[in-house]
This record gives structure tokens, sequence and C-alpha cells, in this order.
């Protein structure tokens, strides 16, 4: 059965919209939020496609020496799509820092990885939501490099604030599972381009390690909301998020 919220372009493997999942007012809302991984193989159609589709704000997550490698195609200009690069991991290292105090090591690297940017990158959270939240009418592109750890916690951050319950957002993280194959042949050709490695260890999607890390935020944080507002975000940009993914009513578009 094909996923209804894949968006097939050619030079990507993980473009989703967020939706069509179930929340607290009915299901989210297509076309207001896109997932994805990075956007460098996108030819110009890919690009024209995204705008057509309504992308009128992309963000992106990476690190600045990975759009070093891989420019974004956004970066150079797009009239109507607005590009901003925020680092959300910057300086968080998944193959020491993350491995824990005691030096053991951590038995899911990347819950270790996800525990640590909540715990240490509260201010870059709200920024990128911020960013999102102010965004005009249209749908907002976020994304890093497979579209899968740190575009997966604004996705989660996103799909709370708009009512959905953990096991869906737990859902929406594993979905990337399917798409691994062909977007695991991409980064390892990339990888091997510029003469590095890949980690096993970060490359999979276990719906155990999102349900773990959300039950971190609740314990921990006390929560999406909690969580953001500890670090700054101001009241009227939760509302804005909270509705930026709840569908229209009908009487709303009358």
């Amino acid at each position: 059965m094909s996923d209804p919220r894949l968006i097939p372009l050619a030079g990507s493997h993980n473009i989703r919209d967020l939706g069509g999942w179930p929340a607290r007012e009915g299901e989210t809302a297509f076309r207001r939020a896109l997932r994805a991984d990075s956007l460098h193989r996108l030819d110009r159609e890919g690009v024209e496609a995204l705008r057509d589709l309504g992308v009128a704000l992309v963000i992106d997550l990476r690190r600045a020496d990975e759009l070093a490698r891989a420019p974004n195609p956004f970066a150079q200009g797009v009239p109507g799509v607005d590009y901003r690069h925020l680092s959300l991991f910057e300086d968080l290292d998944p193959t020491g820092e993350a491995l824990g105090a005691d030096g053991a090591g951590a038995p899911d690297l990347l819950l270790a990885l996800y525990r640590l940017a909540l715990d240490r990158r509260g201010a870059a959270f709200v920024e990128t939501l911020s960013l999102i939240s102010r965004s005009p009418e249209g749908a907002v592109l976020f994304h890093c490099a497979a579209g899968k750890d740190r575009t997966g916690l604004i996705a989660a951050f996103l799909l709370l604030l708009a009512g959905a319950e953990p096991e869906t957002v737990v859902a929406d993280y594993a979905a990337t599972g399917a798409r691994l194959p062909g977007l695991l042949a991409a980064l390892r050709a990339d990888a091997e381009a510029h003469g590095q490695d890949l980690n096993p260890a970060l490359l999979a999607s276990d719906p155990r390690t999102m349900r773990a890390l959300l039950r971190h935020l609740e314990d921990r944080h006390g929560g999406a909301e909690t969580y953001l507002r500890r670090h700054g975000m101001a009241e009227e940009d939760l509302a804005a998020l909270r509705t930026r993914l709840r569908a229209r009513r009908v009487e709303e578009t009358a």
C-alpha cells in the first residue's frame, strides 16, 4: 500500500507531508508542513514541483559543513520561497559525547543523541519552530540529510502540538523505514564521494527509539509545550503551531 503522504520526486527519497495523521480535532491538514531528506539531488523540475505544491519556506537543519558538501538549491534564491539555515544539532557529536558519561556506550546511540539534543539545544528548537509558526500562508518544508533525525524531532513537536497521540508521532518517525533502501544507497554514495564512512548505528528509524524519546520529553521536560516555554517560545507562536496543522472546517472556508 502506497503512502499518501509521500511526495515522490527524482533525486529525493524521503519527502513526506505531515497531513493525514489523526489528531485531537480530526486529521492533520495536508500542504502545511513537509519533512524531507537533503534537497541537493533535486533537479530544476523537482524544485519547481515543490514550489507548485505551495512551499513558501525551506528550513535547512544541517550543519555548515554539510551545506558546503551538498548545497541547497533553494539557497540560491527561488522566487516565492524563503530559505533559512539553522543547524539544529550544532556541536553535538554522536560518536563521542552522546555515548554517555560512564563511557560504556549507549545501547541505542540515536536515542542518546536525541536526548542530548533536547537537553542542550532548546534554543535552537525554539528558533526553528518559531520560524515555522511565523511563516506566511503556504507550506513549510524542513529537512536534514536523511530526513529522520533532526527532521524527525521537529516533526514530533509539530504533531504533538497539533494534538496527535505519541503513537502517531512514533508511526511518522518509523515511516522512514520504508524509504531506507534507496535513502541509504544515496547517503553511502555521498559519503564515499567525500571519503567518509557511515555509522550503521545512526541509520535506523526504530519506533522504540522515538517511543523512548517521547517518554524522556515528558518525564524530564514536562512535555512539548512546557519544554518550549521553558526555552523562551512566545505564547502567540505556540498558538500558531497548535493550529498550523489543523484542517480547516467547512464553515471556516465557506
